[in-house]
């Protein structure tokens, strides 16, 4: 049966002129193509399950400032730095958030909130969270040993970042008012 469809289409072929063959080899190749194409994208969607249930893989941009797709609901998650002062030896933080925070990094900045790390500050002493009230302090204080040291003239930021459930992330950054110990 097979070897006598095999034969008519051969002998289908072989009657062609030169163009028609041409357009027949064309035809076959885009249909094989889209075959395949059709075929791996049904595979791919099968085998990709419940893993669009993620924001990023539904096309939803992380709460960063860009927009998201038509259709996904973007959480209204905020971070607040209500400001940051020298305190004698110290810098010290305040802010606030809405949603539900999974964490809130800081750093202190030489140069302001777009400027350059600073080794000065004890990165073990983190970010102090109050649940109840959704405030957090940080505290940038000297590391001990060769930590190096702050520039009296410079100014200083300090730029924080908190994650939110979802995998939704956004930042704020603020300068630091006064002048840091010399």
């Amino acid at each position: 049966m097979l070897c006598a469809v095999l034969r008519r289409a051969y002998d289908w072929f072989s009657g062609l002129n030169l163009a028609q063959k041409a357009l027949a080899l064309l035809f076959a190749g885009l249909f094989l193509f889209s075959l395949s194409y059709l075929l791996t994208t049904t595979v791919l969607s099968l085998a990709a399950g419940d893993r669009a249930d993620s924001p990023v893989e539904e096309g939803a941009a992380p709460n960063t400032g860009t927009s998201a797709s038509a259709g996904t609901t973007v959480p209204d998650n905020r971070l607040s730095l209500a400001g940051a002062r020298w305190e004698g030896q110290k810098a010290v933080l305040k802010g606030t958030w809405k949603g539900d925070v999974s964490s809130v990094h800081c750093d202190l900045l030489e140069g302001g909130a777009s400027g350059r790390s600073t080794r000065w500050w004890d990165r073990s002493v983190g970010t102090q969270m109050d649940w109840s009230d959704r405030t957090f302090t940080q505290e940038f204080v000297a590391a001990e040993g060769d930590g190096g040291s702050l520039e009296p003239e410079a100014s200083y930021g300090v730029v924080c970042s908190a994650q939110f459930s979802g995998g939704w992330s956004v930042s704020d950054s603020t300068p630091v008012e006064g002048t840091p110990p010399g």
